[in-house]
This record gives structure tokens, C-alpha cells and sequence, in this order.
């Protein structure tokens, strides 16, 4: 079974050698089996005029969006393709350039999908009432932000990038429906999926939060599913587990951080639906020790 975590490097995220610097750092002392370099979430959305200047100390290193470039429903009419001039996209692309020339495992890349791109910039409420009084607008929006997720899979792939990880905020009903992600974001995320498929060995597609659903279809190469396990069986957990592919489910960071030696991670091991891959269920807090990491290591190889 494969190893391998990761975490959130805040205000390093904003340069790319001090990102790529602290990702190596981190591979270089567990030796996992794959590098995910983790810039902030929100890195595409700033491409686009997002404003995130504020990590207000958050455990696990996110940053918080502080303003939305998209106001009202014309805006959504006026995205761009990308220069790849964008000062953040440069830096994000010379970190995955240094990971890649400095490790020998796989690196991989971390690509919100279209629809999460679009919420980052327009904020939830404004997405909603667009989707709902003007859906052409959310549909011409993520045309554009489409064609630019392809071309950043094409261009990482250039620079020697060999997985993806994909990832999805607001595939869980308590932010989206299931009607609403089949309207506007299934079609994007099989398309950028496809695309990806073309270019890397390996996806991951990330489900983040709980009781997410799975709707895309089944005949995506290379896709692995990754979710938080829900004990409870839901309508939602039962489209995962039928949805074909195989799920990574991530152990959640309380999990992970009461045990105290390796046969304490046995035990639970023993006890916790496993895949090809063992990892977290999103990110490691940002003060979790190394030492817990090696006990999971250990138990794991």
C-alpha cells in the first residue's frame, strides 16, 4: 500500500521556491510515496482577480477569500483566458517545476475543478442567484474557466507533473444540490477529467467535506475517488461506492493524531476501509507531529 501526506505551507504558498522548498523539505523527511504539492485552494481563483490576502491563523492553513471579482450577472460574461503571465500562476508552475527536477517519486498537482473555481470568485450567493435568474451567464463563465484548466493539465504535464489531484468543494447538498451540480458541474469535471486523463498516470479526484455525492460518469481512465469515510450509509455514500471507481478513503486528522505507537495504527487499520493509497481525509493540521506520521508509516509498509 502507498504512503503519503500533506499540508498547507501559508504565506510560502504565495512564492513558488519557498513553496516548492517547504513541499521538498516535508517529502524529503518521510520519503512518501508520491509528492502533492498543496498551494492555497484558492490559487486559480486569484488567476482571476480573487483577493486572499488574509490567513488568519487557521489550523490547517487555509486562506480566506476576501474579495470576489465577479458582482453581478454580467461579470460572469467577462472572464479571460489566461496569459500564464498571472503572477500567482507563475509562481504555483515554478514550484511544480522545482518538485518535479528535485524528487524521483511522482508529483502531483492540485487543480480545483471548474465550478469550485467559479463559486471562489463569484462567492456562493451571487453563483446561486445567477444560476437560478440568468444560467447562461454560469455557462459562459465556466466555458472560459474550462478552456484555462485544460490548459494549466497541458502545461504542467509539460514540466513533468504525473498526477492530479482534482478537487471538488461543493458536491455535498448542504452547499449544492445534486440538480445543480448535474446541471452546471458534471460536464465541466468530465471534461477536464477526460483531459487530464490524456496527460497524467494517475487522478484523485477529491470530494471535500461530508456526505458528499458521485455522479460522474464511469468511463474516466486513471480516476481514483477520494472521500472522508461516512459510517452512516447514505443515499450519498451509496452513489460513491456505486459510482465505479475506486475510493481512497482518508483517514480524518482525529484518527490519525490519538495513536501512540505503530500497533495502535494497526488497529485501526484493521478496522478502516482501505485502498491502493493511505493518506488523510483533506490536509494534515498544520502542528501535526512527526512523529505520529512515522508511526503511521511504519504500520503502513
Amino acid at each position: 500500500m502507498d504512503i503519503s501526506f500533506w499540508k498547507h505551507h501559508p504565506v510560502s504558498d504565495q512564492h513558488g521556491y519557498q513553496l516548492a522548498q517547504e513541499a521538498l523539505a516535508f517529502q524529503n523527511t518521510f520519503q512518501f510515496d508520491f509528492l502533492k504539492l498543496t498551494p492555497a485552494g484558492d490559487w486559480l481563483a486569484v488567476c482571476y482577480g480573487a483577493k486572499d490576502e488574509v490567513w488568519e491563523n487557521d489550523p490547517v492553513g487555509r486562506r480566506k477569500i476576501t474579495s470576489f471579482p465577479l458582482k453581478e450577472n454580467k461579470d460572469f460574461y467577462n472572464l479571460k483566458n489566461f496569459s500564464f503571465q498571472e503572477k500567482l500562476l507563475v509562481e504555483i508552475f515554478k514550484a511544480l517545476q522545482i518538485c518535479c527536477t528535485q524528487v524521483k517519486v511522482p508529483v502531483y498537482a492540485t487543480i480545483f475543478c471548474p465550478l469550485s473555481q467559479l463559486i471562489q470568485i463569484s462567492g456562493i450567493d451571487l453563483f446561486l442567484k445567477t444560476a437560478q435568474t440568468d444560467p447562461e451567464a454560469i455557462d459562459a463563465a465556466l466555458d472560459v474557466i474550462i478552456y484555462n484548466t485544460k490548459k494549466v493539465i497541458e502545461k504542467a504535464s509539460e514540466i513533468g507533473v504525473k498526477g492530479l489531484y482534482y478537487v471538488t468543494q461543493h458536491m455535498q447538498p448542504d452547499i449544492l444540490s445534486l440538480e445543480i451540480y448535474k446541471q452546471f458541474g458534471k460536464s465541466s469535471d468530465e471534461t477536464c477529467l477526460l483531459k487530464a486523463a490524456d496527460f497524467f498516470d494517475s487522478i484523485i479526484f477529491h470530494l471535500h467535506g461530508n456526505d458528499c455525492f458521485a455522479c460522474i460518469s464511469e468511463n474516466i481512465p486513471k480516476l481514483s475517488i477520494h472521500c472522508t469515510y461516512n459510517q452512516i450509509q447514505t443515499i450519498n455514500s451509496k452513489s460513491i461506492e456505486e459510482s465505479g471507481y475506486p475510493i481512497i478513503y482518508g483517514l480524518p486528522a482525529n484518527t490519525l493524531s490519538k495513536v501512540n505507537n505503530e500497533q495502535d495504527c494497526k488497529e485501526i487499520l484493521e478496522n478502516f476501509p482501505l485502498n491502493t493509497l493511505l493518506t488523510c481525509e483533506c490536509v494534515l493540521p498544520l502542528d501535526f507531529p512527526n512523529e505520529k506520521i512515522n508511526f503511521w508509516k511504519k504500520a503502513c509498509k
